[in-house]
Formats: C-alpha cells, structure tokens, sequence
C-alpha cells in the first residue's frame, strides 16, 4: 500500500476488539424487544420504554467510562476493566430465569459498555496526528468493523435463538467480548503511543469496583421504573448542555470555535440516531410481524435484517474511506456539517421508502423483503455520512486533554437518541385488539411517514444553520 494512504498498524487491532465487543452487543439489542414481547410477553408500549431507557444509559455511561480514562485509570486499563464486566452482563442474561437475572443483566451491561466504548475509539486517535488525512479513512475503516460485528451477531443469532433457545444466544455474546478482549490485550504491542498510567493503589482500585457494584443496583432499579428514566435522563441532558457550554467558554479562541461546532453537531446527530436505532424498536417488530421472512427461496429470520444493514456498511465503508482520503488529497471534502446533514436527510429516504412499501403488501398481505433492504441502503448511506465522521471528528476538533470525555459524549448523544426512540416509536405501538395484519399495516405505515418528515424537517434547518457556522468558525 503507497505510503500515503497506509494506515496506522494498530488499526486491525481496533478493528476486530470492537467487531467482538459490538457482535456482543447487537445479539441484545437485535433481540432484546423480541425478547420482552414474545418471553416475557410485554406490551409493544412497555417494550419500547425498557429499551430506550437500556439503549439510552448503554450510551450516557461512556461519558462516566471517559472520565475514568482521562483521568484515572488510562484507556487501556479501563478498555479490560469494561470488557471483563460485559462478559459477566451477558453470562447473566444466558442464565434461565422468570426474569430474575434480566435487569441486573442489563445494568451490568450498561457499565461494562460505558467503560469500554469511548476507549477503543480514543486510542484509535492517537494513532493519527491532528491533521493527518488518513483519519476519516481510518476511522471509517474502523466502522466497517463495528459493522462486521454487528452482522455476525444479526446473521447468526436469530437462528440460534430458533435451534436453541434465547439464552444460548445470550451466551454467545459473552463469548464473543472473551474473543474481542483477548485480541486487544495481545495487540497492546502495535500501539504506536498509549496513556499509560501509574497503577492506582489497591484501595482506591476496590473503591471503583464497590461504585460499579452500586452503578448497576442503581441501573437495575431505573430500568424497573422506566417511566423514571424517562424524567431523570433528560433533567441530565439539561445539566450536561449548561456544562459543556461552560467548558467551551473556558477554552482557548482557537479550541472555543472548535468545540462549539463539535457540540452542534453532537446534538444534531441525537435526530439522526432517533431514526436509526428504530430498527431495533419499531422496524425490528415489523419486520417481524408484517415483513415476509422468504428471500430467494431462503427462510430469513427477523435479526437477519438489521444484519442486512450491516453488509451495505462493510461493501460502502471502503468506498467512502476512498473518498473522502480522494476528496481531501483535492481539498475537496465536504464539510463535516454538510455531511451531518445528508447524513440525516438519507434516514428519512430510509423511513419514507418503508412506508411507502407498506402500502403495497404481497398476496398473502405480508410486506416484500425488497422494501425493507431498499430503506435499509439508504439509512446505511446516512450512517456512513454521519457516524464515523462524527467519531473522527471527536478526536479532531476536541482539545487532548478533554479528548477521552468528549468521545464520551458522542455516545451520550446516541443515547439521548435511544430516548426519543423508545418515545417516537410508541407511535407505532399495536393495541392488544389490532391482530390482523391488514389492521396492523397501516399504524407502522402513519409511523414511518412520521419519522420521515422528523428527518426533513430537522435536515432543512440544520441545512439554513449551517451558513451561521460557517461565519462563526471563520472569524
């Protein structure tokens, strides 16, 4: 590979820790509200409130996780502190019960993922320096990872749950993050430069293990109640804003314009994951209610699809690494705000064709496959517009010292996205009197015309907004 565009050897280290720990991740979440609905059998309404209140915490803890590595234990430790502890949250979901080890599972999962997530990507920045132009490659590159991940766990799950059970599938995860951490210590090697820490005394080293034990009673508890979470999530969201306009004024001129511009497009992505994450909420029970499973003479399982999106990223992601590395060899590339917004503008194609296509059922009443695959494209060229930007973009426009924290926020946005989500999807929610499928369609077909329109409206103001950035940054 010429020089220029060689990439930084620690890459495929990344790359396959996080494939392993988001094949963990996606086998609970593409399962999780088939799991309530058809296990436990939870309302659509209840459903939807356990997860965004689960998605939303599995990434708001990524900024605690942060924290921890920027300032005390370092993103290595803190990586295999975070693996260790989702191995154990899925061994507790593998374990049949009535539900007894559901929510502590769930919680565990939350901590383990908010020490582990923000670390893998922040070690993968300082691979690359400020301005080296192979950083959206890479990490675009990276994002074929956690994508590769995500289709195994989609590809494979839902029929292991069918031969074996739900519990075996969960099991399955955990191995996976055992895989995933394994690579990583052993790849330790091919880190260019890493955040070695002094280790902390054992005390203090006991007294995070004794506030991780009460992060996940807490967790349990929220996940319980989550019509709580649903007035303590957002109260955060209100405190974290009023601090980050706070720590951005307290920068340099240089890093003030920076971080202002980091933290509008970190809310703005908030809509883009609203949309995206509904297929693990509202399109996953469509598709597997109204969604025909006969593809080509195969019988496709409902994970399967959201594993569909999964390879549009793996056979797009090194197209779009070829072009923006072209585009900014020519000093041609998009800004990153102009990406952000076809980014979003792509989701609501997405929601548009899957309503449109719900309109048109096949003889027997079910929706084609085909409309599914087609909204799914074009939500995968909204993510690889938005997502691994937003990643680079962290490690570029952040200052170093806040560089661990701010990753963290990126994944705070997601979760507030999981809180819209678990709201915006209920107005897909099929009362226990609808059981017919012509009575179901067109409650998710009002739903996804819904979430389009969400996508254009707020993709047409950020489009108007952005020309105010524009002159704020330049001054």
């Amino acid at each position: 590979m010429p020089h220029s565009i060689r990439q930084p050897p620690a890459l495929p280290v990344m790359f396959l820790t996080e494939m392993w720990e988001r094949f963990g991740f996606y086998i609970v979440q593409g399962l999780l509200v088939l799991y309530m609905t058809q296990y436990f059998g939870y309302s659509d309404n209840k459903s939807y409130s356990i997860l965004g209140a689960f998605t939303a915490l599995a990434y708001i803890a990524p900024i605690v996780g942060g924290y921890l590595a920027d300032r005390l234990l370092g993103f290595v430790t803190t990586t295999i502190w975070g693996g260790f502890v989702l191995m154990a949250g899925y061994a507790l979901l593998a374990i049949p019960s009535q539900g007894a080890f559901f929510y502590p599972g769930l919680a565990t999962i939350v901590i383990g993922t908010g020490m582990f997530k923000p670390c893998i990507s922040s070690l993968l920045g300082t691979q690359y320096n400020t301005d080296d132009p192979r950083r959206d490659a890479g990490f675009t590159i990276f994002y074929v990872g956690i994508n590769s991940g995500a289709f195994l766990a989609g590809i494979s799950s839902g029929y292991i749950k069918n031969a074996f059970g739900w519990h075996i599938s969960f099991m399955l995860a955990s191995i996976g993050l055992m895989i995933g951490l394994a690579t990583f210590i052993y790849g330790l090697r091919y880190l260019k430069k890493t955040d070695a820490r002094p280790a902390l005394p054992r005390h203090y080293q006991f007294q995070l293990f004794l506030y991780c034990i009460l992060a996940i009673i807490g967790i349990h508890f929220l996940l319980q109640v989550s019509s709580l979470a649903d007035w303590v999530l957002p109260c955060f969201g209100i405190v974290l804003i009023v601090y980050l306009t706070m720590l951005t004024m307290q920068q340099n001129a240089t890093y003030r314009k920076r971080m202002a511009l980091l933290n509008l497009l970190i809310v703005s992505s908030i809509v883009f994951w609203m949309l995206y994450l509904q297929m693990f909420f509202s399109v996953n029970l469509f598709n597997d209610r109204l969604v025909s499973k006969d593809f080509l003479g195969i019988q496709l399982t409902t994970t399967v699809f959201y594993a569909s999106e999964s390879v549009f990223i793996i056979i797009l992601g090194p197209c779009f690494a070829w072009l923006w590395h072209t585009l900014a060899l020519h000093d041609k590339n998009p800004s990153l705000m102009s990406k952000f917004i076809l980014g979003i503008f792509f989701a609501g194609i997405g929601f548009l064709i899957l309503s449109f296509g719900a309109q048109f059922p096949t003889d027997n009443g079910m929706v084609h496959t085909g409309w599914v695959f087609l909204s799914y494209l074009m939500i995968t060229i909204g993510e690889l517009l938005l997502s691994p930007i937003g990643l680079s973009a962290v490690t570029m426009l952040a200052p170093t010292h806040l560089a661990g924290m701010m990753m963290g926020v990126w994944f705070v946005a997601i979760g507030f996205g999981g809180i819209f989500a678990g709201t915006i999807a209920k107005l897909s929610s099929v009362p226990d009197n609808v059981i017919t499928i012509a009575e179901m369609l067109p409650i998710y077909q009002a739903a996804f015309l819904d979430y389009a329109g969400m996508a254009f409206f707020v993709a047409i103001l950020l489009f108007f907004s952005q020309f105010l950035v524009k002159k704020f940054v330049s001054q």
